[in-house]
This record gives structure tokens, sequence and C-alpha cells, in this order.
């Protein structure tokens, strides 16, 4: 029955979404943040809904009239700069053919952030787009805060699929959330919205919790630090924070606290000793690859394993994102990622004290200071999981640009419109020229004079 849904709605919309490519965007983002197939049993959880979405929605773009293109954001150059490098360290791989399966994911990944750089250039839109975006993850964080609560703290939760395959990767993405709920807390789509959208942001942090991840942790405790150093409210927020840690604390089962605890005795961990034995792996292989490294996933190549890897060591995944991309990419691939990195936290910095100056454009302001704090908690978590294509930092990089690009606009249209005032009641208007001819105006692009219905058929 799940699946059936699934398929019918997916299906259903896919026509749509070729006459309106900004429904295929939108589909994208629902099915690649909630993964609704995911929590079927059939043939929907295998189907590539998502692989079918993109043609339709390229396709879309393709006949559509309209010419879309790429702005020059300093994020949209390093991205496809970006881009290029890994399609070279993906050629010069170890092993090719196991680096073009996590080459192709990012690629459907890029490419869907500049297809939704392109089509979301309105306010509405970029709004749908949060609303789809935060409502998938309403579904997931909520979904975790009540196991947790039901259970006492003592459930693990678990991924939830697709870019949250595991525990690790599903607490980092809800630290992440926490400030994108402030921020609809701040401004709703619907007044009734506003509570809620605290309450949402309170269940991220209890999904959080109830993971049971130290990455997870570490990317809360970022994201709150900076959220109490950005706020006005500093004495009132410290006060909640505190209030909400410690009693959070107290009711905590000892399975967590032992996890959480064990973080102070790294020597005595076995799961952080494997860590710190594949970031060994990580530095040799780049410091025999300087430049190109050893492309996607050569931390299971057997070669590589071989060459890297300390005697006696078992292979695992890097749980970096830092040391995830120095052996993938070399060294010049981990300075463009951090540039990625670094461009996305600075140009939301600076979009968000210039919109917020301007009472039209504060809530684009207030966006991109939400983005800017999810990248923090991007950045925390990524010390210790392998999220380095991970979806969500993509997205937060289009939503900078796109309110960018629309904040701009925006203050453009405000400027033009005080121009207009300022020339007072009594200024002529000046003619508005269509780039089009039409049979309603004239050569100079005025208004043409229209005969009386009674006088048109005379000789």
């Amino acid at each position: 029955m799940r699946d059936a849904i699934v398929a019918l709605i997916v299906l259903g919309w896919l026509p749509f979404a070729f006459f309106r490519p900004v429904i295929g965007v939108l589909l994208w983002f629902w099915l690649s943040h909630m993964n609704p197939h995911a929590y079927t049993y059939g043939f929907a959880v295998n189907f590539g809904f998502l692989d079918y979405v993109a043609l339709v929605t390229l396709a879309g773009l393709v006949m559509d009239g309209t010419r879309k293109k790429l702005p020059g954001h300093p994020i949209v150059v390093i991205l496809l700069v970006y881009l290029v490098w890994i399609i070279l360290t993906t050629i010069m791989a170890f092993d090719p053919g196991r680096a073009v399966v996590k080459f192709i994911h990012l690629f459907k990944v890029l490419l869907f952030t500049f297809v939704a750089i392109m089509t979301m250039q309105t306010p509405n839109r970029l709004k749908g787009v949060l609303f789809i975006l935060m409502m998938s993850m309403a579904f997931i964080g909520v979904k975790g805060g009540l196991y947790t609560i039901a259970t006492g703290g003592g459930g693990r939760v678990q991924g939830a699929g697709g870019m949250m395959g595991d525990n690790n990767q599903l607490a980092v993405a809800m630290a992440m959330s926490l400030p994108l709920a402030i921020y609809f807390f701040q401004h709703p789509p619907k007044p009734f919205l506003k509570w809620p959208a605290l309450g949402l942001a309170l269940s991220f942090a209890i999904t959080v919790v109830g993971t049971q991840s130290r990455g997870g942790f570490a990317a809360l405790a970022a994201v709150s630090f900076m959220m109490l150093m950005k706020t006005r409210r500093k004495f009132t927020a410290l006060f909640v924070m505190t209030a909400l840690a410690a009693g959070g604390y107290y009711f905590a089962p000892d399975s967590w606290k032992n996890r959480i605890e064990s973080s102070e005795k790294t020597t005595e961990d076995d799961s952080f000793r494997g860590r710190v034995v594949m970031w060994k792996f990580s530095s040799n292989l780049a410091d025999d690859n300087p430049i190109e490294g050893g492309g996607f996933d050569v931390f299971y190549v057997p070669r590589a394993r071989e060459l890297y890897m300390s005697p006696g060591e078992k292979a695992r995944a890097p749980h970096s994102i830092y040391f995830e991309v120095l052996a993938e990419h070399g060294y010049t691939g981990l300075v463009l990622w951090l540039t990625i990195l670094f461009t996305g936290w600075y140009a939301g910095g600076t979009a968000a004290k210039r919109y917020r100056a301007h009472e039209e454009t504060r809530w684009l302001g207030d966006l991109c200071a939400a983005c800017q704090l999810s990248m923090v908690g991007y950045a925390a978590g990524g010390l210790t999981v392998n999220i380095a294509t991970f979806d969500y930092f993509h997205d937060l990089l289009a939503f900078i640009v796109l309110s960018s690009v629309i904040g701009e606009k925006i203050l453009a249209r405000a400027e033009r419109g005080g121009a207009d005032k300022s020339r007072g009641p009594d200024a002529e208007a000046a003619p508005v020229k269509s780039k089009k001819w039409s049979p309603y105006q004239n050569r100079d692009g005025q208004a043409a004079r229209v005969l009386p219905r009674e006088g048109r058929y005379k000789a």
C-alpha cells in the first residue's frame, strides 16, 4: 500500500514537472531529504524515483523557451571549479570503476544545486523549496524526538536512508536543521505555524540526543554556542539552553552518558582509535599523491590499503569530511573544498548583514544567517562524520545564492520606486519601451491611440 501511494504521488506529478521544472525541483528536494520510499517494503524501496524526476525536469528545462543562466556568484564559481577537479581525480583514481559510483552521486547533487539556483529565483519559489525541505526534516525530527522520549533515551534513533543513512549522518542533519527551525519561528509561512516551529527546533535537539552520536553532539554544541553568540538576548538564551541541557543530561540513560563521556577517553575507545587509523591512512596517501589523491572511495581499494594502512589495523570509513576529501582528492581538492565551505560561510554572513538592514529583505537576511549557523554545525559534526558529499550542505549554498539574487532584485526595485517618488507628482512619466513591437504600441513603445468602435472599419 505504501509503495503504491509513493509511486502515485511521484508519477502523478511527473507530467507537471515537465511543463513546470520548478515542480521537478520540489519533487527532488522531497524525495532526497524525506526519502518516503525508504519507509515502504515493496518495489518502491529500490525504485529510481529520483532518476525519473531528474530526467523529466531536465527535459522540461531544455524545452522551456525562457532563458535561464547561473548567476556569477562566488559560490557558483568555486562549485564549478570543484566539479572539474573531481572529474579529473575520478579519471586518475586508484580504482576508477569504484570511484565513478560516488562521483555520479555527487554529480547529481551538484547538478540539481545548479538547477535549483537557475529555476527558483523568485521569493515564492525560494519559500516553497524551503518549506518542502523543512517539512521533510520535520517528519524525521518529530518521529525521532517522539521515539527518544518514549524510550527514555534508551533506544537509539537510526538513520533515515538516503543522505542520512546512519545515526551519525542523521544527527548532523538534525543539528543543521535547528537554525532553520528558528528561522521559521521568526518568519512562519502561516501565523499558526510560529510556535510549532519552536517545538520543531526542540524536537531536532532531542533527536540528536536520541542518536547517541558524538559527531551529532559536537554539531549541536557548535550550533547552540554560535546561536548564543549571535542572539541579542544572550542571558535569556543562556538560561534556557542551560536548563534544557541540565534536564536532558539528568534524564538521559547511562548508555548515552557513557557514549558521550567516552570522547574524553580517546585512547581507550576502539571506535575513536579506528578513526585515527583511517586519518593516518588519508595523510599517508595524500603525502604520496598530494595533487590528485586516490579518487572517490579509495578507502575500500585493496591496493591502497596494502600501501598505506598500518599493519594489523582494520580498514573502515574515514569518519571525517576533511580526511575524506584529503584522501580522495589530494591537498588540491581539500583546498578547493575548504574554499567552498569558507565562501559559503562568509557569503552567508555578508548577505545577512546587508539584507537585514532593509525591511523588505529582512527575511532573506535572517535566512542567510540561519544557513551560516547550519554550516557551523556541518563543519563541527564533520570532524568525526564522513559527509563531504552531503546534499544538505549544497542546499544551504543554493539558498545563500538564491537569497543574494532575489535580495538584489528587491533592493533594485525599491531604489527605482524611491527614485520615481523623488521626481514629484508633476513630473512627466517616461515612456516604457518594449523590446518587442505589438499592434497596441507605436514605434516609440507608447500605447497607440485606439479608434472608436463605430469608426474602425470606415473607409
